[in-house]
């Protein structure tokens, strides 16, 4: 019973409260027939009421906060010794390669945390004990595995909390975001105060929390502005076409709420501290006192307003589901792992090994039925049997029409009252749609396989007829980085390999006074010389710095994270080897890096919830900058702001020009100019920083082929110098000619294509060039 290896993290986030681990060796090894779990290649992974596991993934209902998670490999199994944890689960869990990966729900499988040795079957023990932290926020995981050569099902050995959930009220789809936003405020500010909160202390807890005086006054829904001009018709029209669909869906927001403070008999609503009553006549809020609120438990949606028959079955299914949809999930779980079918069972003992009553287990059968998990034959005297997926149809179906299932006898329990599922066409056995590609392109039928082969045809067809493109001209003018790390200037017209970069994820490379300096999120940065000498620069770690004094320096906020602590600083890093400085700032205050002119570094800073921008001279404290920016040039140092106008132009000498467009416009060097990108087609538009809006844009279109790519054909452009932009291809388009991108003169339109470097189909990332004053 000894612990084989061990690997602990105290500063898990889980994402969408979920603690994710999976196997980096994707999807097994060639030969693996196991028959457990059944339906592994389902492409879902349920976490039930606590955990769940299947081949190659472990999930776990978590909470906000950091956690500490500690996984463990025994050679056998561990001692029961789980008495001091709230809930804890042993499930059977199928390795695919041996690695066990501690993950996020979005991130995949990283590097292997914990070695199990070998791909095959285990046994883990989930244990959590909550709150257990140094901060308390944050729970305590415990995951110990074994071999277990002959997988039984899951068994729940302690469960803090209800395996039934609390159920949906469905008041927040009825009254839309805002109310509900407000009625989450006052919960939260009268748990802080230990009590109800009169009007007054909640607005000062709004004021407190990054909300603006006189917040509670504001209308309820905010009309959103109208859009300003993009320079294309189209782009405009389609934006106006959004506005008023957002209006008129607000309009109508605001019609249902009028009708729902009619049915409760309070005011109407208008403004924000306007709802209070509505909510506390819905349940939602208790009012205590003259003007005292606290959190309620409202009744169902539907017991309390008139609603029609759809929106009714509609909440109560949803009610059914909050309530033993987990539930439902254990139940299938312990069947995905039993070695045949059907599983048979008494009521009492199938309870104990969910540790739920013998009323919950039946009321999670019957939803579990109901909604295709599960079918199941047997009484109140008879042992359970127990299959996976719905009941088969024993009524034969007309060769045109889809197979009805059959209703079952079981009924919902009593709290839920859903409407039986309707017939029709049987779902996949779990009851859930199939997420795995490869298996739902293996059971194509052969009319759409002819009609992807056909699509495909056409594409290639396509990219043979693709027009002609521009003519070719010089390489970027500051190099390239390939992306297998290759570091590539052009001198006297010919390639020059710099340096070989070790293997990173590279997104960014500056050119500087000293160099091209490449970054990437989370390591090093690397300092290339013109003679190839690769310098570390442990400092930056990040790829958005600003560089000041002609490039010799750079700037570079560094954000240290540990568990619910963020420590910021701003430093200035002096690429010959010099000093680093870092600005006086309290470290527990953000900083948003804005960008630096000569020898001044800009940042944004958002004290009592105001936004102003501060601007610091490495060498002395950091001081308010008299203009609140979004964005500095680096040349001229004028300043950009978005404001509900538009893009505010503010110069060196504090003129102002508010110039009417889009707010997606930013800043070209030199100051003079907005500049904007289109996908499709793609398109460059220039707006002349003057006033008012008679001011015509310039519209410059790149080359495009037919094919409509959802991000487009070209990545971020970079101004290359003043009058000149370079638009790289994205990885999925694929030219005729090899080429790395196109060149676009603003001033004439011109286009160039830019010679390909690297592998094909693999686009180089340029290096961005140096601009100064």
């Amino acid at each position: 019973m000894a612990v084989v290896r061990a690997f602990e993290r105290d500063d898990y986030s889980p994402e969408y409260g979920l603690v994710v681990l999976r196997d980096p060796g994707g999807f097994g090894v060639p030969g693996d027939a196991a028959e457990l779990p059944r339906e592994r290649d389902r492409g879902d992974e349920p976490t039930g009421t606590f955990a769940g596991a299947g081949a190659g993934w472990i999930t776990c209902q978590a909470g906000d906060g950091y956690h500490v998670v500690r996984l463990e490999l025994h050679d056998s199994p561990p001692p029961d010794d789980h008495a001091g944890f709230d809930d804890v689960l042993e499930t059977p869990y199928r390795a695919r390669s041996g690695g066990l990966s501690l993950t996020a729900l979005t991130g995949g499988a990283g590097q292997t945390d914990l070695d199990l040795g070998d791909a095959g079957p285990y046994r883990v023990r989930v244990a959590c004990r909550r709150g257990d932290t140094e901060d308390g926020f944050g729970d305590r995981w415990l995951l110990r595995f074994w071999p277990d050569p002959a997988p039984r099902p899951p068994v729940w050995l302690a469960r803090a909390r209800p395996a039934v959930g609390p159920g949906y009220d469905g008041w927040q789809l009825e009254l839309q975001y805002a109310p509900m936003e407000l009625a989450g405020i006052v919960n939260v500010a009268a748990r802080e105060h230990g009590g109800p909160v009169t009007v007054e202390r909640v607005d000062e807890w709004c004021r407190a929390h990054m909300r603006p005086p006189g917040w509670l006054d504001e209308p309820l829904w905010q009309p959103p502005r109208e859009p300003l001009t993009t320079g294309h018709a189209d782009l405009d029209a389609r934006n106006a076409a959004q506005h008023a669909e957002v209006v008129a869906r607000l309009a109508g927001q605001q019609r249902r709420l009028d009708e729902i403070a009619t049915e409760l008999d309070v005011p109407p609503v208008h403004r924000r501290r306007d709802v209070l009553p509505l909510l506390a006549a819905a349940g939602i809020l208790v009012r205590e006192g003259p003007d005292g609120y606290r959190a309620g438990r409202p009744a169902r949606v539907d017991t309390v307003l008139s609603l029609p028959p759809d929106r009714v079955r509609a909440v109560r299914q949803q009610d059914a589901r909050a309530r033993y949809g987990r539930l439902a999930e254990d139940l299938e779980a312990v069947l995905r792992w039993f070695p045949r079918a059907p599983l048979e069972a008494t009521a009492a003992k199938l309870a104990g090994r969910l540790l739920v009553s013998e009323a919950e287990l039946r009321d999670g059968l019957a939803f579990a039925e109901r909604t295709g998990l599960l079918h199941v034959d047997g009484d109140e005297d008879q042992p359970l049997r127990l299959w996976l997926g719905r009941r088969a149809s024993t009524t034969p179906a007309a060769h045109t029409a889809p197979a009805a299932t059959r209703p079952t006898a079981r009924t919902a329990p009593a709290a839920s009252a859903v409407a039986p599922t309707p017939a029709g066409p049987a779902r996949n056995p779990g009851g859930r749609p199939t997420a795995s590609f490869g298996l739902s392109a293996a059971v194509r039928p052969t009319g759409e396989t002819t009609h992807r082969r056909a699509t495909f045809a056409t594409f290639l067809r396509h990219n043979r007829e693709e027009r002609p493109g521009p003519p070719f001209g010089a390489p970027p003018r500051a190099g390239v980085v390939e992306t297998n790390g290759t570091v590539v200037e052009w001198r006297g017209g010919g390639r020059v390999e710099l340096a070989r970069l070790p293997a990173a994820h590279w997104s960014r490379a500056l050119q500087t006074r000293h160099g091209v300096l490449v970054m990437g999120l989370g390591h090093p940065a690397r300092l290339v010389s013109a003679a190839g000498e690769v310098t570390e620069i442990d400092e930056v770690r990040m790829p958005g710095v600003a560089l000041l004094d002609g490039g010799r320096r750079v700037a570079v906020v560094d954000a240290e994270h540990h568990r619910r602590v963020i420590r910021y600083r701003l430093r200035v890093v002096d690429l010959a080897g010099g000093p680093v400085e870092t600005m006086p700032w309290p470290e527990d205050r953000v900083i948003h890096l804005l960008g630096a002119y000569r020898g001044q570094v800009f940042f944004g800073d958002q004290p009592e919830g105001r936004r102003v921008t501060m601007r610091w001279t490495p060498g002395s404290a950091p001081e308010r900058h008299a203009y609140t920016v979004d964005q500095v040039d680096p040349i001229s140092g004028t300043g950009s702001v978005r404001t509900a106008e538009g893009v505010t132009v503010v110069r060196q000498d504090g003129t102002t020009v508010t110039v009417p467009v889009d707010l997606t416009a930013r800043l070209a060097p030199g100051g003079d100019r907005l500049w904007s990108v289109r996908r499709q087609p793609p398109a460059l538009t220039l707006f002349p920083v003057e006033p008012g809006a008679g001011a015509q844009p310039q519209v410059r279109w790149l080359p495009h082929d037919d094919r409509r790519m959802p991000q487009g054909m070209y990545r971020e452009p970079i101004w290359e110098d003043a009058g000149h932009v370079l638009f790289g291809y994205q990885p999925w388009h694929f030219p005729r000619d090899p080429a790395g991108g196109v060149r676009l003169s603003v001033r004439d339109g011109a286009v160039e294509r830019l010679p390909a470097s690297g592998p094909p189909g693999q686009p180089a990332m340029f290096v961005e060039p140096l601009l100064t004053p």
